[in-house]
């Protein structure tokens, strides 16, 4: 995930922001001849036209509407890319986990560390504004496990390793499985 910005960053964004109003209001006033309020003010006290009022509010409207929209689609494509992140994660951490478990104590961290990134995703799929209760299932409970082994690792036939792996395998389907289908639903 995203660190928060730094202060100076704010700072920065606040400045960045107050200089485009100015840039805006000065544009707006060359245009204009006078500043927005005024403009608005001079309008709306005896407006030119009955149909003015109507069509502003119905252009705040959409205005306001399409702001909302764009802040749902990006909070979701966050969410969404945080469980990409993690599945990254886990296949660099997890998978290929440099050095490979050799003993059945590296084994025993290995269950931990996946425990433990199964528990973030199945926080992350909580999210009941982007996940459905569905999704969760669909990663949280597995059923039947196909095992397989990877031949010439020294953990090779270890139960407790090769039910790891499988169990990691059919984790990984599932979290694309649930990506692709929060990618492609409407809400």
């Amino acid at each position: 995930m995203h660190r928060v910005g730094s202060l100076l960053a704010f700072i920065g964004g606040g400045i960045g922001r107050v200089a485009l109003s100015g840039v805006l209001i000065g544009f707006f006033f060359v245009i204009a001849g006078v500043t927005p309020w005024q403009f608005f003010a001079d309008n709306f006290s005896s407006p030119p036209s009955l149909w003015l009022s109507p069509i502003v509010t119905l252009v705040g409207l959409a205005v306001i509407w399409g702001s909302l929209q764009f802040n749902r689609w990006s909070r979701h494509q966050k969410a969404i890319d945080a469980l990409a992140e993690d599945l990254g994660w886990a296949i660099r951490n997890l998978l290929n986990r440099n050095p490979r478990p050799s003993t059945p104590e590296e084994v025993q961290q290995l269950d931990t560390d996946f425990q433990a990134w199964c528990a973030k995703i199945n926080s992350q799929l909580e999210n009941r504004a982007f996940f459905t209760t569905a999704d969760q299932l669909h990663f949280d409970r597995l059923g039947f496990v196909p095992m397989f082994s990877m031949g010439g690792h020294p953990m090779a036939g270890h139960p407790r390793y090769d039910k790891i792996l499988s169990m990691l395998n059919l984790k990984f389907e599932r979290l694309r499985d649930i990506i692709n289908w929060s990618q492609q639903r409407r809400r």
